[in-house]
C-alpha cells in the first residue's frame, strides 16, 4: 500500500487485535473489571485507543497539509523531460503524484477527514491523467527506439524529420504543464509524428533484414556430389539443371532486392539524387556484395574441401582412360592446353560459380559497374581459393598423365601397321631394321619365310602381352579426389593385342586349309583323269594321261613333305583353342592313309 493509506491502515488492524478481545473480556462471568487490576487493563485500553487514534489523525493531518503544495508544483512541471548527454527522453509525471492518486484510492472511503481539494481535484482528473501519461509513455519508448536503432547511415535521412519533432517536443520539455488546458491537442500531433516515423524506419529496417535474409538463402555450394550422398561423384551431368535453378533464384531476388531499395527510399523521404541517399544504398549493397562474397566462398570451399588429399573424402571427378587409335586418351582430356579438357572443365565450374554474382544490376549505380561480378574477382581471398583449387587440378593431371605413359611401351601394338609387319614378318621373319635395309640397299634384303617356330614365339608374345595388360587396374585413385576408369581402355587394347594374336593364328589356319583344299582337289583332278579310257590309236587321251602321271609323280615329294608341317601347324593351332573345321581333320586322315598306302605299294 502507499505510506500514508498504509499507516493508517495498520493503526486500524492494531486497534482491532486489542479491541475485539477487550469486548469479550466484558461477557465473561465473574470476571470483575471493577478491581484495581480491571481497573488498569481498562486504564491502558483507553490509553492505546487515544495513543492509536492520534498517530492516525498526525499521519493524515501531515498528509493534508503537504500534498496541496506538492502536488500544485509536480502538476506545473513539463511534461516531457530529457537527458542533455543521450538526448533521449522520459515523462515527467512525478513519483508524487501517482503516489497521491494511490493515497487517494484507499482513502476516498474512509472517515479520518475532508480530502484536500487539491487532492480531489487530481482524484476526480485521474483518468485524464492516466490516459495523458499513457500515450506519453507509448511516445516517448518510440522516440527513444528510433535514437537507439538508428544507423550512423540512416540518421542523415531522418535528420530533418527529427529536427520537426524535436521542435514540437521542445514545448512538452519546456512550457506544456500537465495542468494546461489543449495539452492533448498538442500531443497527439507530436505522437503521430513519431509513430509515423518509427512506423517508416522500422519497416525499412525489416526491409533490409529481409535482403540479408535473401543474400543469405545463397550461402550454399552449387555443384555438389549426386544425391549429395557422400560417397557420390560431382555430377557434370547434373551441373547444368543446378546453375539454371540457382541462376533463377539469383535472379528472382535480385528484383526482390531492388523492389526493397525503392520502397526505403520512399520510406525514408529519400532524394535519390542526394549524396545521403547514395551513401545509404552502397550500405545496402555492401550487403549484397558480402551475400555474394559468401555464396562463392562456400562453393568454393566445398570444391577445395572435397579435393582435399588429407581429408579422405572419396573421389569427387571421374575420368575414363581409352584407346581411340593411335592415340590413349583422357575423356575428358588430361592433357594440358586442350580445348574443353579437363582443366576447362574445373574452370568453367568456377566461371558459372563466378557468374552468379552478374545476374543481380548494381544496387550503387555510381559505382560504375553493371553488377557485382568485377568485385568478387577482384576478393583476393577468393582468388586465392581459386588459384589453390586450379593448382590442384594441374597436380591431378600431371598425375593421371604419368599414369597413362606407363602405357606407352604398349603404343606399338595400336601405333603399327599390322599389315606392313605382317607382310615383312611372311617374307623376312622379322621387322626390318634401319640397319638391314641399308646394308642391302643395293640388291635387296634376302627373303626368309618364317618357322613354325617364329609363329609360335610371335603368337606366345602376344598372349603374354595379352595376360599382362588383363592385369590392369581398372579403377585407379590419384590424389584421392581423381578417379581413373581404365577400363574402356584396358578392353580396347585386349581387343587389339587379340586382333594382332589373330593375324598369325588366322594365317596358319588359312595355310593349313589352302593346302588341305589344293591337295585334295589335285586328287580329285588326276583320280577323273586317270580314269578315263583311251581308246588305240587315241593319241591326245594318251598324252593327257601321261601328263597326269606325271604331275602326281611330280606331286609325290612335295605331299610327302606337306603333312607333318601340317599337322604341327593344327596342334600348335589347337594349343590356342583355335578350332579348324571337321573337314580339315577328315583331309589329314585321308592324306596320310594315301601316304602309308603309297610306301606300302612302292
Amino acid at each position: 500500500m502507499p505510506p500514508v493509506a498504509g499507516a493508517l491502515r495498520w493503526a486500524q488492524e492494531l486497534r482491532a487485535r486489542i479491541q475485539v478481545p477487550f469486548d469479550h473480556f466484558r461477557h465473561i462471568p465473574h470476571l470483575c473489571l471493577d478491581s484495581a487490576e480491571g481497573g488498569r487493563v481498562i486504564e491502558k485500553y483507553e490509553e492505546m485507543i487515544q495513543l492509536l487514534d492520534r498517530y492516525q489523525e498526525k499521519v493524515y493531518a501531515d498528509w493534508s497539509q503537504t500534498v496541496s503544495e506538492k502536488s500544485q508544483y509536480n502538476l506545473t512541471q513539463p511534461l516531457i523531460r530529457r537527458d542533455p548527454e543521450t538526448k533521449l527522453i522520459t515523462v515527467n509525471f512525478d513519483p508524487q503524484l501517482v503516489s497521491v492518486l494511490r493515497e487517494l484510492s484507499y482513502l476516498s472511503g474512509s472517515r479520518l477527514g475532508a480530502i484536500p481539494p487539491t487532492a480531489a481535484e487530481i482524484y476526480s482528473s485521474k483518468e485524464s491523467y492516466r490516459q495523458l501519461a499513457a500515450n506519453l509513455e507509448l511516445m516517448v519508448n518510440r522516440y527513444n527506439k528510433v535514437l537507439k536503432t538508428v544507423l550512423e547511415v540512416e540518421y542523415p535521412l531522418i535528420q530533418e524529420q527529427l529536427w520537426d519533432i524535436n521542435l514540437k517536443l521542445k514545448k512538452a520539455e519546456e512550457t506544456l504543464n500537465w495542468k494546461m488546458e489543449g495539452v492533448w491537442d498538442h500531443i497527439s500531433m507530436v505522437m503521430d509524428d513519431v509513430h509515423d516515423l518509427e512506423q517508416r524506419i522500422q519497416k525499412a529496417k525489416n526491409n533490409v533484414e529481409e535482403i540479408q535474409t535473401i543474400v543469405g538463402s545463397w550461402a550454399s555450394p552449387i555443384f555438389v556430389r549426386r544425391d549429395c550422398k557422400r560417397e557420390s561423384l560431382l555430377s557434370l551431368e547434373d551441373c547444368q539443371d543446378r546453375l539454371e535453378r540457382r541462376y533463377s533464384l539469383v535472379r528472382e531476388s535480385g528484383q526482390r532486392i531492388h523492389l526493397l531499395v525503392k520502397e526505403n527510399q520512399s520510406l525514408l523521404l529519400a532524394d535519390p539524387a542526394s549524396d545521403i541517399w547514395k551513401a545509404y544504398v552502397d550500405y545496402v549493397d555492401e550487403i549484397v556484395l558480402d551475400g555474394f562474397f559468401t555464396a562463392i566462398e562456400c562453393s568454393l570451399k566445398y570444391l577445395l574441401e572435397n579435393t582435399d588429399p588429407k581429408a579422405g573424402l572419396p573421389p569427387l571427378f571421374e575420368v575414363q582412360l581409352d584407346l581411340v587409335i593411335p592415340d590413349l586418351i583422357f575423356q575428358p582430356s588430361l592433357d594440358p592446353g586442350t580445348n574443353d579438357g579437363f582443366y576447362d572443365v574445373v574452370e568453367g565450374l568456377l566461371n558459372d560459380i563466378y557468374r552468379i554474382s552478374s545476374l543481380v544490376p548494381r544496387l550503387a549505380e555510381h559505382s560504375g559497374f553493371l553488377h557485382y561480378q568485377a568485385d568478387m574477382e577482384d576478393m583476393a581471398d577468393l582468388a586465392d581459393m581459386r588459384h589453390e583449387l586450379m593448382g590442384r587440378v594441374q597436380a591431378v593431371m600431371a598425375a593421371c598423365c604419368d599414369y597413362r605413359s606407363a602405357f606407352d611401351h604398349y603404343s606399338c601394338l595400336y601405333g603399327e601397321d599390322r599389315k606392313e609387319f605382317f607382310r615383312q614378318f611372311l617374307l623376312y621373319g622379322h621387322i626390318l631394321t634401319a640397319a638391314e635395309i641399308e646394308a642391302h640397299a643395293e640388291n635387296g634384303v634376302p627373303e626368309s619365310p618364317p618357322t613354325l617356330q617364329q609363329f609360335r614365339e610371335q603368337i606366345d608374345s602376344y598372349e603374354k602381352i595379352y595376360e599382362e595388360v588383363n592385369r590392369i587396374k581398372p579403377i585407379s585413385i590419384f590424389q584421392s579426389w581423381m578417379k581413373v576408369d581404365a577400363r574402356p581402355f584396358k578392353a580396347s587394347l585386349l581387343n587389339v593385342i587379340k586382333r594382332w594374336s589373330l593375324v598369325f593364328k588366322q594365317h596358319l589356319m588359312d595355310h593349313v586349309m589352302h593346302s588341305l583344299s589344293d591337295l585334295d582337289e589335285f586328287i580329285k583332278t588326276a583320280d577323273k583323269g586317270l580314269s578315263k579310257k583311251v581308246e588305240k590309236g587315241d593319241y591326245d587321251g594318251l598324252v593327257e594321261i601321261m601328263g597326269h602321271l606325271l604331275a602326281v609323280k611330280e606331286r609325290h615329294s612335295v605331299t610327302d613333305a606337306m603333312f607333318e608341317p601340317l599337322k604341327q601347324t593344327v596342334e600348335l593351332l589347337k594349343t590356342y583353342e583355335q578350332e579348324l573345321p571337321e573337314e580339315v581333320y577328315k583331309q589329314l586322315e585321308v592324306g596320310e592313309k594315301l601316304r602309308w598306302t603309297r610306301r606300302f605299294a612302292e
